[in-house]
């Protein structure tokens, strides 16, 4: 036999079990947990919610027959990393064995139908980060970031997940200090939030391996490209060609091209024209005149560099620049 039920009413349903039977696990609104009846099967969902803008959610359920859950289509403001020790589910009729691997989503739900299968274990750790506060951390250190990962988090990727990362033996032993968290209180808090941040970090770190195992760029290339960079940094008005710069940094144009591709997530030029736009913004808000800033950002007329900068912000310099210096 196999219920369907609505995604809202699965979780009535559990409350319900849970207010009859054990109410003080829902007393804490920053630490609820929900207990199946025993007639659909054994384990428990438990919600905790941390400071900064994280939280968690510990799943460790096993149904005696399969239940289908009706989901609607959702956005929600936080990204997911979906630690998941072994499940065995489906969605939209298609199977899917996890088996010690981690899951970034980006938390939307396009809706349709989640099928739990009986007699198997789902077990698994959720951890929930506010979108606004990842993609702050990501623009601060977005050239050090796998590509894919940096994508999504800056909304450029409409995939609502991304290939799945096998666990490593450190988020193991985290996870395990997730689930015997002997604390309460403050304690408690500081310590999941510590140990999630570091899972977040851990799977970073397993993206970037991942990446670079992928990438035929070698070490000494990525610093070429680093050196690219801050060549182009210091030379907005007057830029090297890509020959030029390549042969600055001892590397081929392909690998110069690729290595921003791939690293950046722009072209040579994209880039050299981003941190033109930026230095310009900053010049614009000294009060400088356009033709000045033109000039000292390395283009040859003001209305060359009125087009650009319309086309990248949106609006002209000079309108860019009395919004700003009013406010200031």
């Amino acid at each position: 036999m196999t219920l369907t039920i609505r995604n809202d009413e699965w979780l009535q349903l559990m409350q319900e079990h849970v207010l009859t039977t054990q109410p003080e696990l829902l007393a804490n609104q920053k630490d609820r947990t929900l207990i199946l009846p025993g007639w659909l099967g054994t384990g428990y969902q438990r919600d905790i919610t941390l400071e900064r803008d994280l939280s968690l959610t510990l799943h460790h359920l096993r149904y005696q027959e399969d239940v289908i859950t009706v989901n609607p289509s959702v956005k929600r403001s936080c990204f997911e990393f979906s630690f998941v020790t072994t499940a065995k589910v489906s969605f939209e009729q298609q199977i899917v064995t996890a088996d010690q691997e981690v899951f970034f989503q980006n938390s939307d739900s396009p809706g349709g139908e989640f099928r739990s299968i009986a007699e198997q274990d789902f077990l698994a750790v959720d951890i929930h980060i506010k979108k606004s506060v990842l993609a702050a951390m990501v623009m601060e250190y977005e050239e050090t970031l796998p590509l894919a990962f940096r994508r999504m988090v800056l909304g450029r990727d409409d995939r609502p997940i991304l290939p799945s990362l096998k666990i490593t033996p450190a988020m193991q032993r985290l996870l395990q200090q997730i689930w015997q968290c002997p604390y309460t209180g403050l304690t408690r808090s500081l310590f999941l939030e510590a140990k999630s941040l570091e899972l977040i970090a851990l799977y970073i770190q397993a993206a970037q391996a991942e990446t670079a195992a992928s990438s035929n760029l070698s070490a000494a290339d990525v610093d070429s490209i680093h050196q690219a960079q801050t060549v182009l940094r210091q030379n907005l008005g007057t830029p090297p060609s890509l020959i030029e710069l390549a042969r600055q940094v001892g590397i081929n144009d392909r690998k110069l091209k690729q290595g921003f591709r791939e690293m950046l997530d722009t072209t040579v030029f994209g880039y050299l024209t981003q941190q033109r736009m930026e230095r310009a913004c900053q010049l614009l808000q000294q009060e400088r005149s356009v033709a000045a800033v033109a000039t000292l950002v390395g283009y040859d007329s003001p209305t060359a560099f009125s087009g650009a900068f319309r086309r990248k912000l949106g609006m002209t310099p000079k309108a860019y620049q009395i919004q700003n210096c009013r406010r200031a």
